[in-house]
């Protein structure tokens, strides 16, 4: 029985064959456990009728187990010596089952992308470098990706589960939970990938929730109506990321501070005329409308915190 590409020796026999170094700068890390890419499509629940999208396809370790399980596997490579290798070992599927991509995948307009080859699931081992990036975007560009199943360093795991008081909460994680709910499935142990990575890796679900539009009076208001937005979904995400980044611009200020030294406030026309102490006082009611005291920082504050915080500065009431 022929070994899968994802066996040690075969993926070892394939690199020897045609000359490759896997190289650190674009992130490359080859998973070389074939009972754990098994695991990853039994875990990701792949429909036969759908199509789903890899990035950092390699020489098609993980795309060869998928290849029984989905409909149609749209790859994406940017490394032209492994996209040829990848090729050549894929050629009878090249074009009915497998799409191949040789491009940048920093460098995409998903929403034009999956849209094209109606993606609705991505299921990756993401390279390093553009992990957090990419799931961002995905999220951000592209709501017809329903789910994603991908295998991410483990810090990039922390990261994006972190919760309020984790040293490694950030604004990063704040915006990736606003628009998804994540799960980490199971760890995968770093011996388990060529080159050998400086930490192990998590295999993470990511499931899109609903509208992406915060609930709530800013909806409906007045400001908001006469903007007559083709896309206000898109137009309050990036407002409300905005405002995230303001709220941790310093991460050791007081959250108070930050919005205040931010431009945020500045394009925000209720406080835009208003004296700096004015400005204090308003922000400082409003977090004491949503019980929190004025001297918080952003990073002790959860997601529903942030969502109240900012629907309270778009319309301010008299307090």
């Amino acid at each position: 029985m022929a070994l899968y590409i994802s066996n040690p020796s075969k993926t070892a026999e394939i690199l020897k064959q045609h000359n490759i170094k896997l190289k650190k700068s674009l992130g490359q890390n080859f998973l070389i456990d074939t009972n754990v890419a098994k695991k990853i499509v039994r875990f990701s629940c792949i429909s036969s009728k759908e199509t789903v999208l890899e990035i950092g396809s390699g020489i098609g370790s993980m795309t060869q187990l998928l290849l029984d399980a989905a409909c149609r596997i749209v790859c994406v490579e940017i490394d032209r010596k492994l996209a040829a290798i990848f090729k050549e070992l894929f050629s009878e599927y090249i074009g009915t089952k497998i799409v191949l991509v040789e491009a940048d995948a920093m460098k995409f307009d998903y929403l034009e992308f999956t849209e094209n080859y109606n993606i609705s699931r991505v299921i990756s081992n993401l390279p390093y470098k553009i992990a957090a990036s990419v799931i961002l975007e995905i999220l951000v560009a592209a709501p017809g990706v329903k789910s994603m199943y991908l295998t991410v360093q483990k810090d990039i795991a922390d990261r994006i589960c972190a919760k309020k008081g984790d040293k490694i909460y950030s604004s990063y994680s704040v915006k990736a939970n606003f628009l998804a709910d994540f799960k980490v499935l199971f760890d995968i142990p770093r011996t388990c990938f060529i080159p050998v990575p400086f930490v192990g890796s998590s295999f993470v679900e990511v499931l899109r929730k609903g509208t992406g539009l915060i609930p709530g009076k800013y909806t409906g208001d007045k400001y908001f109506r006469q903007k007559k937005l083709q896309d206000p979904e898109k137009y309050q995400q990036k407002e409300f990321f905005d405002f995230i980044d303001a709220c941790f611009l310093h991460r050791r200020k007081m959250l108070l501070n930050s919005l205040l030294e931010s431009n945020y406030l500045k394009m925000n026309k209720v406080f835009r005329d208003a004296a700096r102490i004015d400005k204090i006082d308003l922000i400082a009611k409003m977090l004491r409308v949503i019980g929190k005291d004025r001297n918080i920082r952003a990073e002790e504050l959860e997601l529903n915190d942030f969502m109240n915080l900012f629907i309270s500065l778009k319309q301010p009431v008299n307090l």
